[in-house]
């Protein structure tokens, strides 16, 4: 499944516990780690997880891809979790004052900076220039 259609298929959708410092603080052997890994375990998703968390650059704390993280570090893996499931595939930086800057915002799902918003005015601005001149 492509884009993030998937999330609400996972076993995890909607349970906040995931996602929360107090689960991450908890020791991987507490009863509620356990239970949320175990969810994990059996979920096709783990990998695409771990690409739109990407725990370890943002500094994730809670359960993500079949793993507790505290401050981008994994304490605790469920059972059957590839180490490959780790990889984050890095996002490319973004060229802030561009109108690529501006769509790579939107295609994360971000607000755009002033300056990725300037440019994009700016470009949208000169498009319709351009429309109007050619269409007269």
């Amino acid at each position: 499944m492509s884009g993030n259609g998937w999330v609400g298929e996972a076993p995890c959708a909607g349970d906040t516990r995931f996602t929360s410092e107090e689960t991450a603080a908890e020791a991987p052997t507490e009863p509620l780690v356990l239970s949320l890994l175990a969810a994990c375990q059996g979920c096709p998703f783990r990998s695409q997880c771990i690409d739109l968390v990407m725990p370890s650059t943002s500094l994730f704390d809670g359960v993500c891809g079949g793993r507790l993280w505290h401050n981008g570090q994994v304490l605790a893996t469920c059972e059957g979790a590839q180490p490959a499931e780790l990889r984050e595939r890095g996002r490319r930086p973004i060229t802030h004052g561009t109108e690529a800057g501006a769509r790579a915002h939107n295609r994360r799902g971000e607000r755009a900076c002033s300056l990725c918003l300037e440019a994009g005015r700016l470009a949208q601005q000169a498009r319709r220039a351009r429309k109007r001149a050619y269409g007269s």
